[in-house]
């Protein structure tokens, strides 16, 4: 009797502590990543010379050369008067654009000449009649250039840089814009002689040294 008592009393234990769950144990959080060092850059090395400039970089330096003018016509405009607008000629269009259509659609992102390849029999007159520019500035943009030879197929002219004027604007502001005197400009552009504000659409010469 005293034997089957401490059975059924084992039993009982035993089915009160199966019956009770115990807390469960805690998962410890996994440990942060550690951010992986940063990379830092290799100094130069001062045993390697600078680079020297080539002549297509000399060719179109200055303030705020160095990359590629591009103009957005705001509605279609036949080729021809869209080069003219851009003092350059469709050629030299179609040179830096390819497949560009005639008439030119709206929204059509272009890429401006900074730079004119002569064809044959070109002299800087000829060059300054086929892009409205004054042979004078074509002259100060090529110095090294023979006014009155012709000039060889292929040669590289330097264009001057455009300003293209979408409001109207005080000539001293475009002047203070584009860190130029207002009698610079006036004498690259000598449409602005006596001129206060510049009228939306004008498309300036931007002065160089």
């Amino acid at each position: 009797m005293t034997i089957r008592l401490h059975l059924l009393l084992l039993f009982l234990l035993v089915t009160a502590l199966t019956a009770c769950p115990g807390e469960p144990v805690p998962t410890p959080a996994p440990a942060p990543l550690a951010a992986p060092a940063a990379e830092l850059p290799a100094p130069p090395d001062p045993a390697i010379p600078t680079p020297p400039v080539t002549a297509d970089e000399e060719l179109l330096t200055g303030p705020g050369e160095g990359t590629p003018d591009v103009y957005v016509p705001l509605t279609p405009i036949a080729k021809t008067e869209l080069a003219a607008f851009l003092k350059t000629t469709p050629s030299q269009l179609e040179r830096l654009n390819p497949g560009l259509p005639d008439p030119v659609p709206g929204d059509t992102l272009l890429t401006v000449p900074l730079d004119y390849i002569t064809g044959e029999g070109e002299t800087l007159a000829s060059v300054a009649g086929a892009t409205g520019l004054a042979e004078s500035i074509l002259r100060r943009a090529n110095r090294s250039l023979d006014p009155q030879a012709t000039l060889p197929p292929d040669t590289r002219l330097r264009m001057p840089r455009l300003f293209v004027v979408y409001r109207p604007m005080p000539l001293d502001d475009i002047a203070e814009l584009l860190e130029k005197s207002p009698d610079d400009l006036r004498a690259f552009n000598p449409e602005l002689a006596g001129v206060e504000t510049v009228a939306a659409g004008n498309v300036l010469v931007v002065p160089f040294p």
